[in-house]
């Protein structure tokens, strides 16, 4: 699917690309991914967030193999504004999954998240702006199901044309939805 379909599919065009950072430590990623919602380009219009929500939403329930989720978890920094727009578009409940180590390095041991919430018996979609880091995701996705969560999907506003992030998310048994590609 292109983005020009994935644009029809849900009535939105939604515009993401990447961006090399310079003068980042060695440890740190160079790419990162900047969208339309995240305000760095232009202001954003509250009502384009919630359209934008509407899209996420909507392509969500379109496929009828998803299961509806009982609550959303956005993960923090760059999940938090999907995972609000997406919440007042469907009308559920979030959380946000923090990182442990505040210093964004990558960890060996994968995920360091703490949800700050019991999310034990609820039916989960987990909320991101770009898959950057999809092993982590993954591994969010197995500390869930460990804390007796039932974890339907994930939803993101764009993933990357190759589909990287997209076969390691579905590696971890969950199904995953995007708005768009990055360019």
């Amino acid at each position: 699917m292109t983005a020009l379909d994935r644009a029809e599919a849900t009535d939105v065009d939604f515009q993401a690309c990447q961006i090399l950072c310079l003068d980042l430590p060695p440890e740190m990623p160079a790419v990162r991914v900047v969208h339309e919602l995240d305000g760095v380009a232009s202001p954003v219009r509250p009502a384009r967030l919630l359209e934008v929500g509407h899209a996420m939403w909507s392509q969500w329930t379109a496929d009828p193999e998803h299961d509806k989720p009982e609550v959303l978890l956005g993960l923090e920094g760059d999940g938090i504004v999907p995972t609000l727009a997406l919440s007042l578009a469907s009308g559920l409940p979030y959380h946000l999954a923090w990182r442990l180590n505040q210093s964004r390095l990558p960890s060996p041991r994968g995920a360091e998240l703490f949800t700050y919430n019991q999310l034990a018996g609820t039916r989960v979609l987990v909320v991101d702006a770009a898959l950057s880091d999809s092993h982590m995701i993954a591994s969010l996705v197995g500390v869930l199901r460990e804390e007796g969560a039932t974890v339907v999907g994930v939803a993101c506003l764009s993933e990357d044309p190759a589909g990287v992030g997209r076969r390691v998310v579905e590696a971890a048994g969950v199904p995953m939805t995007a708005l768009a590609y990055t360019r």
